[in-house]
């Protein structure tokens, strides 16, 4: 296996300090933004929910218990944060049944804010974005200069950031990839969790692609890069691996995996800032797919130096 590196390259300079994020599950709010009204009829009960310190995955499994569902039978946008205030919406497939009492469900760290009923399931990605709310603390600058900081976020504002997939997507201290590599060698692997790995592989291919073109000063051809796999179409053929990769897409095309294209720069929407001494206060908006620590991997060391 090529060795792990989850320490990508940067668009706007090195860490200008350090801090924390995360000390508190309230310093990491995330809400999602549905982008479209579901109908008010239909088959599907969309719940929307706050959830505090939880799985997503997890809570879709309690409601599935509690209505005696399905797991495929509850969908969401998408996968949030554990560690945060979390607001997204989930859907329960309830055909010919009238809601139950909502108020009534006790799962911890969940509250059912409200319900309505949609003719169709939510589906992952199918929501428009998610605003955040982040709080780093512990805060230590370089240079002492809560000036450059500002400076820098005006900078992200503008140009935007490298849009890498976040830490969290590789399991701790990159283990999900170890479970890839030894998935792509032929090696049985928990069928439930088969599909984590295999993102985390494409997921960690793309950031290294991404880091590649920085390194190469080719910032400002952003364009789109690959998430590799069998090209969805024949007369599309994704860009040649690093030959360190050459297993990995030997098993990505072997399990049928398509190629898909994610754009490699993400502008903030409505991105404000609060540079206190050892505190930073940040609120923006990001597409969906795109990651918070993403954007904080411009401006503070919030993870600790990887090797």
């Amino acid at each position: 296996m090529l060795p792990v590196c989850l320490n990508f390259k940067q668009v706007h300079g090195d860490f200008l300090g350090e801090g924390l994020i995360r000390q508190n599950v309230e310093d990491f709010k995330v809400k999602e933004v549905l982008g479209f009204n579901p109908s008010g009829e239909g088959e599907h009960a969309y719940l929307w929910i706050r959830k505090t310190g939880q799985n997503t995955g997890w809570v879709a499994e309690q409601l599935a218990k509690r209505l005696a569902l399905r797991h495929f039978d509850i969908g969401f946008g998408g996968m949030k944060d554990r560690h945060a205030v979390t607001e997204q919406w989930f859907s329960c497939w309830l055909p010919g049944k009238i809601d139950p009492d909502w108020s009534s469900f006790d799962i911890e760290g969940v509250e059912i804010l409200s319900s309505v009923r949609h003719s169709k399931k939510l589906r992952r990605g199918e929501h428009k974005s998610n605003q955040f709310n982040l709080v780093v603390r512990n805060v230590v600058l370089h240079k002492n200069n809560i000036g450059e900081v500002e400076a820098r976020l005006e900078n992200i504002e503008k140009q935007g950031f490298p849009n890498y997939f976040g830490p969290q997507r590789f399991g701790w201290e990159g283990r999900n990839l170890e479970r890839a590599n030894a998935l792509f060698l032929g090696e049985k692997q928990d069928r439930k969790k088969r599909g984590i790995y295999i993102s985390a592989a494409r997921s960690y291919m793309f950031n290294r692609e991404l880091s590649c073109i920085i390194g190469e000063g080719k910032w400002q051809d952003s364009g789109e890069g690959w998430l590799y796999g069998l090209a969805p179409h024949r007369d599309i053929d994704a860009p040649p691996l690093e030959a360190s990769f050459q297993t990995w897409g030997e098993g990505l095309i072997n399990l049928g995996v398509k190629a898909m294209k994610r754009q490699r720069v993400v502008i903030p929407e409505n991105l404000k800032w609060n540079v206190m001494d050892g505190e930073i206060e940040l609120s923006f908006t990001l597409p969906v797919g795109a990651y918070a620590t993403s954007l904080l991997h411009e401006l503070i060391d919030c993870e600790g130096k990887r090797k």
